[in-house]
């Protein structure tokens, strides 16, 4: 029975808590009601008229409620005592069915978790957190519950918060294990990928201040500071690696390069030959291992970009533009579309503003339109606004150039067959 009484409550306040009068604070006017049994319709499927023991036993805990005065009964006409047509929460007794139904006023919770997403929100360096906590806490003034996709239990809610907190206080660098970072943040190593790390990506997706909707999940963590595996990068040329200890590799004799760790990237002193000249950043894993099997140089160092780099991929192209030095002339080799021209703006803001976009023009585009792929006005109005950039003033030629045509170009087909 009291089981009975308490999901008719809970379904009450249920609708309460999404009410209008509920959103606005204001004393509760409208009546709180469910359907039971209105033309074969109703809002609480355990009633159905046709089990009559069920019926009855609803009908019973109905009545034992109505009689203590908190909610209101209305029979279906002519089945008084029998079939109810609507029960109704009485306003007056708001705070007594939540005691009976065994639930914290959402109101009162969601003061408590307003408070605790200001706390998070202040100590987060991060800006992707402290944005998104920002959307939480105006949705939760304005509404007084959290958005759908917050979680809901009161322990789900703690373990996330924590993961935001941990994330938005530490340094990206270095980064930590997924696994690692779980056993810390939530005392098990599977916690964060079985319950937090889907919300997460969604939560980057939306709050990096970067263009990410061509980023994997790899990626995307990486911007948080977390990752899968330890990342490593990939170079070729007349490249010196000096460790502190004095071991020293060249790595000019390997023809398809050097794959160093993120880790040791971090520790060696990097020096060019002297008769380097160019540092040359390529998008597409393809065209890397294109450009140096088939156009090797000893003039020339090929790095693969890989697309939207992490903090620390982006440490190395700065260890890199550092140890090429001013006589050297850098490079980025990427897609003629609108991820392309982002990764050379963000290149020239982050890394080092010499860098210049290289086989990114008109000329290029031309002789391979008949590859390009068209695009939609969604897209087009993505890529317009690059054209006010003022790191890709050099580019507005051929942004125009695609804009004219709605036609983009991938890196790839520049390859040579």
């Amino acid at each position: 029975m009291l089981n009975l009484e308490s999901a008719m409550l809970n379904a009450l306040l249920d609708r309460y808590e999404r009410s209008r009068g509920f959103k606005e604070n204001r004393s509760q006017q409208r009546r709180i009601q469910l359907r039971m049994y209105v033309d074969g319709k109703t809002d609480f499927p355990a009633y159905d008229i046709e089990d009559s023991s069920a019926r009855t036993a609803i009908n019973e805990a109905a009545k034992k409620l109505a009689e203590q005065g908190v909610i209101e009964l209305e029979w279906m006409h002519g089945q008084e005592g029998h079939i109810l047509r609507r029960i109704a929460l009485r306003p007056q007794a708001l705070a007594d069915a939540y005691h009976r139904g065994g639930r914290k006023p959402l109101a009162d919770t969601a003061g408590q978790l307003a408070q605790r997403l200001r706390q998070v929100q202040q100590a987060s360096s991060a800006p992707w957190a402290r944005r998104y906590l920002q959307e939480e806490l105006d949705f939760l003034e304005k509404n007084r519950r959290p958005r759908a996709a917050f979680p809901a239990e009161a322990a789900e809610q703690k373990d996330w918060l924590a993961v935001l907190e941990m994330l938005g206080t530490r340094a990206p660098e270095p980064p930590l294990l997924e696994r690692v970072f779980s056993l810390r943040c939530l005392g098990n190593s599977k916690a964060f990928e079985k319950y937090h790390r889907a919300r997460l990506l969604g939560v980057l997706r939306k709050a990096l201040p970067l263009d990410t909707e061509e980023m994997n999940e790899e990626e995307l963590l990486r911007q948080s500071g977390l990752e899968k595996y330890p990342e490593w990068f990939s170079f070729c040329g007349a490249v010196r690696l000096t460790w502190p200890d004095g071991k020293a590799l060249d790595i000019a004799p390997l023809g398809d390069g050097v794959q160093i760790s993120a880790v040791d990237a971090s520790q060696v002193q990097i020096s060019f030959a002297p008769q380097v000249c160019c540092l040359l950043f390529v998008e597409n894993k393809a065209n890397y291992f294109d450009t140096i099997r088939k156009h090797p140089s000893p003039e020339r160092v090929v790095v693969f970009h890989g697309g939207c780099y992490s903090p620390q991929r982006g440490r190395f192209f700065q260890q890199l533009c550092r140890a090429a030095g001013p006589q050297v002339q850098l490079l980025h080799w990427g897609d003629i579309d609108c991820g392309g021209f982002q990764m050379d703006s963000r290149l020239r803001r982050e890394i080092d503003p010499r860098i210049r976009p290289w086989r990114m023009d008109v000329e290029q585009f031309r002789a391979h339109q008949g590859q390009a792929e068209p695009f939609s006005e969604a897209y087009a109005a993505k890529l317009e606004p690059l054209l006010q950039d003022p790191w890709l003033q050099d580019s507005r030629e051929v942004i125009q150039y695609m804009l004219r045509y709605h036609l983009r170009l991938e890196q790839e087909a520049l390859l040579e067959g």
